[in-house]
């Protein structure tokens, strides 16, 4: 898996924490995708860096 992929989690989710930041109506949608996506991204930080869940790439 390249770099690219492999980072674009954390990209969206930094553009997510920068649209939460602005004022509203941006700062809303911010947040909700925010509150939508977190228990995707903390599943996908703990499949890359401690191997658990559907999001480890340890075996295909």
């Amino acid at each position: 898996m390249g770099l690219l992929q492999r980072a674009l989690p954390l990209v969206g989710t930094l553009y997510l924490c920068y649209l939460a930041l602005q004022p509203p109506p941006v700062r809303w949608i911010g947040l909700i995708c925010l509150a939508v996506l977190t228990p995707f991204l903390v599943g996908w930080v703990a499949g890359n860096l401690l191997g658990i869940g559907p999001w480890a790439g340890g075996e295909e």
